[in-house]
């Protein structure tokens, strides 16, 4: 009964065995080949892969998965029809990538894996154009150039880098953003720069140069130029920068006292006045602005230039006067009527935005600027003055002289050296001019006065500008606001300085006047 037994469990055993390996050997082995249709290609270009599994039975049933894999990842799937599965992609990475095709098999199929495919992708072209924001340009202007990378066999934007030239001298090198570079300078010497742009080449890309790109860059030009006022030849110069807007500012820089040999038309006369350096020639180059430096009358007895502000007449003999009357003039020589004039002449030739037209000046140039305040302010946005106040007299006060009422609104930036000691900024004190003494108003006296005039309604400070006969040491300015027709009254001492005009103070007087427009 054990022995019958025995065989029996040894009967079934081998039963099973057997069905088992009938059942593995119905599985038919396939081989997959994957092949591609486009091999080179190039970076971003379509390329469709085609695997195809076979066996010895015929093909796998349709709708089964293939595979394609860059490694172990898999890149997409294609589905059976007839033996075939295609995936289509335009992402390869540039450079040989290695593919396989990977058939997972079924009940009655195996699995198999194609050998490798290298897919050679190479790096697609480009094209690199180059553009100036402005050409020409001024010295020292600040211009933007731009890049724009593109490649006819991409859709998508462009990454990399682009370095931009001036000649064979690299600039910068600025990370491409949607396929554009942008690059800005300010240093770009005068004359052609042979600027170019070059894209550099990765795996996907290829690299391009762009077309040469001739900036000019202007150092503008002085002009020296002379008009007739009441008989009187009167000198100015303008410095025109080479890249002007249709509708440019104008800023007229007047002069301190100056010495000359002579007052005639040449560079021991008043072309060493009108030609004097500033210091903005390099702002008019970089804002686009016209700059005019005229002269004042020259006196052959003192041989000075002086301009004729509040209230200075007696300082000026009759030769400088010419045939000035007063009135009309308000003042002989009518230095007030030859600015108006010079304005309305040079608006009208170089096409001067009306809106934006200032004027700035040192010591009697300051104080000719405080009176171009109050007389041509229908012309003039905003001035300037630096080291001189609103006016001097013969009388010493009181009571203090007054000027009438500004024609129009105006805004007014003064500067002022605490330790000036040629217009004494406190305390009433005296200076000469032409050899002749005036009492001067104080600061505070010029400040109220255009406080007054632009219905300004709050200050900074309450507290006063002097205190006695030298700068208030509580304060270092003060700021009307709440004026008229957003007009600004400002004062700014300059703490330790004495009677000096600053270059490095003309940022902040160009941005106080540029910002502030009829």
């Amino acid at each position: 009964m054990r022995l019958e037994a025995g065989m029996k469990i040894t009967h079934i055993a081998g039963l099973l065995v057997l069905a088992a390996a009938s059942s593995f050997a119905s599985v038919t082995a396939t081989k997959t080949v994957i092949s591609s249709a486009l091999n080179p290609s190039v970076y971003g270009q379509t390329v469709t892969f085609s695997a195809v599994v076979s066996s010895s039975k015929g093909a796998p049933p349709d709708g089964e998965t293939v595979s394609f894999l860059k490694g172990n990842t898999v890149l997409g799937t294609g589905t059976l029809s007839v033996g075939s599965a295609s995936f289509t992609t335009s992402t390869l990475a540039g450079g040989t990538v290695a593919l396989v095709a990977m058939y997972a098999g079924d009940s009655n199929f195996g699995s198999s894996r194609s050998a490798t495919l290298k897919q050679v992708v190479s790096a697609a072209p480009t094209t690199i154009s180059l553009a100036s924001s402005e050409n020409p340009s001024n010295v020292g202007q600040a211009i933007t150039f731009t890049a724009n990378v593109a490649s006819p066999q991409f859709s998508g934007p462009l990454t990399g880098s682009v370095t931009f030239y001036n000649g064979s001298k690299a600039l910068g090198t600025v990370a491409l953003s949607g396929g554009v570079a942008e690059y800005m300078t300010a240093t770009l010497p005068a004359g052609s720069d042979a600027m170019t742009a070059v894209y550099r080449a990765n795996t996907s890309f290829s690299g391009s140069t762009s077309s040469v790109l001739n900036q000019t860059v202007g150092a503008g030009t002085f002009i020296d130029s002379t008009m007739t006022w009441d008989g009187i030849e009167r000198y100015y110069s303008v410095f025109a920068p080479t890249a002007l807007a249709a509708n440019p500012p104008m800023l007229l820089m007047l002069h301190g006292t100056w010495y000359t040999a002579d007052g005639g038309a040449d560079s021991t006369g008043a072309w060493n006045v009108t030609g004097r350096d500033w210091g903005w020639q390099s702002f008019a180059n970089q804002y686009g602005f016209i700059l005019v430096q005229p002269a004042s009358t020259w006196d052959p007895s003192t041989k000075r230039w002086n301009w004729n502000a509040y209230f200075m007449d007696g300082a000026f003999p009759a030769a400088e006067s010419g045939t000035c009357t007063e009135p009309p003039a308000t003042g002989c020589p009518d230095d007030a009527g030859f600015l108006r004039n010079l304005i309305g002449t040079l608006t009208a030739q170089y096409n001067v935005n009306p809106n934006q037209i200032y004027v700035t000046g040192f010591s009697s140039g300051a104080q000719m600027a405080e009176r171009v305040g109050v007389e041509i302010s229908d012309l003039v946005a905003a001035i300037a003055p630096v080291s001189g106040q609103l006016e001097g007299q013969l009388s010493s006060p009181p009571p203090v002289l007054v000027a009438g009422n500004a024609v129009a609104p105006i805004s007014v930036q003064e500067w002022q050296g605490t330790a000036d000691n040629v217009l004494w900024p406190c305390g009433y004190r005296a200076t000469t001019y032409n050899g002749v003494t005036f009492t001067l108003d104080t600061v505070d006296d010029t400040f109220n006065y255009w406080v007054t005039q632009n219905g300004c309604t709050t200050l900074a400070t309450n507290n006063t500008l002097c205190s006695g006969s030298t700068a208030n040491p509580a304060v270092s300015g003060n700021l009307a606001a709440g004026c008229t027709s957003n007009t600004e009254v400002q004062f700014v001492w300059e703490e330790g300085v004495s009677h000096l005009w600053k270059t490095g103070n003309i940022p902040a007087i160009w941005n106080f006047l540029s910002t502030h427009q009829k």
